[in-house]
């Protein structure tokens, strides 16, 4: 893992990498949870061929964690101060789940900036009437978990793969900062409560390429019909493989973005 920087933006400091400045920009949105870490086994793949750029967004990860509402809205202002800070004119995108809620709705936003969109099982295109499988409402109660094996046997349950003990333990230890639980849940509000996003898919015309687990418990594939019905996107559908394509499958995963970015 590269060394990381730290930036301020609206008093708010924000923990990030730029790996490989030279090449042509990706920026990297993690999930509800998450942070730099969850691209662990992409980031190296991926900076071979281009300048990655991740993030902890606000409240998760090491960035700070203002008790604050995490909206949709915010993130998606927050990430366009971001890049504006950096410098960027035109950038790759890559969304997990909420990550990908996030990137749908800037991209909306920003046609310009972004030249091409990877979303993973991204949230925001779920009717107002799901209310969770329950695999997503025991990721929820990952809250709650009293130590970093807990954290494990959440996530293992949840997706059927093996969990390194040492990224449980990440995610234990940054749950355990101030301010991290409270994030955490305002954040997941912020993506429920936020407008779905469906309608806005047939107005972006960036190329975006949509890869999920044929396995999601969290986020099931039968929500892929948005897409569908009014995305321009290629789809991708990963057999044998849960929420997170990219942690589950990396080499598999960083070969589809590759080769979708190259094109």
């Amino acid at each position: 893992m590269p060394d990381f920087q730290f930036v301020t933006i609206e008093n708010i400091r924000i923990r990030y990498i730029d790996k490989n400045q030279k090449g042509f920009p990706l920026l990297l949105i993690h999930g509800l949870g998450g942070s730099i870490e969850s691209w662990y086994n992409n980031i190296d793949s991926l900076a071979a061929k281009f300048r990655i750029i991740a993030l902890d967004l606000p409240g998760f990860g090491l960035s700070d964690k203002p008790k604050i509402s995490y909206t949709i809205n915010f993130y998606v202002n927050f990430v366009e101060k971001f890049i504006k800070k950096l410098k960027i004119n035109h950038v790759y995108l890559i969304g997990a789940s909420l990550g990908g809620h996030i990137a749908v709705e800037f991209t909306h936003n920003n046609k310009r900036i972004v030249d091409k969109l990877v979303l993973i099982s991204p949230a925001g295109s779920l009717p107002k009437s799901f209310k969770g499988t329950p695999e997503l409402k025991r990721y929820i109660k990952i809250i709650q978990a009293k130590s970093s094996n807990d954290v494990n046997k959440i996530l293992t349950s949840i997706d059927n793969s093996t969990i390194d003990d040492s990224y449980a333990k990440i995610i234990y230890k940054r749950l355990s900062l101030a301010g991290a639980k409270d994030a955490f849940i305002s954040a997941f509000k912020g993506s429920a409560k936020a407008p779905r996003y469906n309608n806005k898919l047939e107005k972006i015309n960036t190329n975006m390429l949509l890869i999920w687990g044929k396995e999601d418990k969290m986020i099931p594939i039968r929500f892929i019909r948005p897409f569908l019905e009014h995305g321009n996107s290629r789809i991708i559908i990963i057999e044998n493989c849960g929420h997170r394509p990219h942690v589950e499958n990396p080499k598999l995963f960083n070969k589809l973005v590759k080769d979708f970015f190259r094109e």
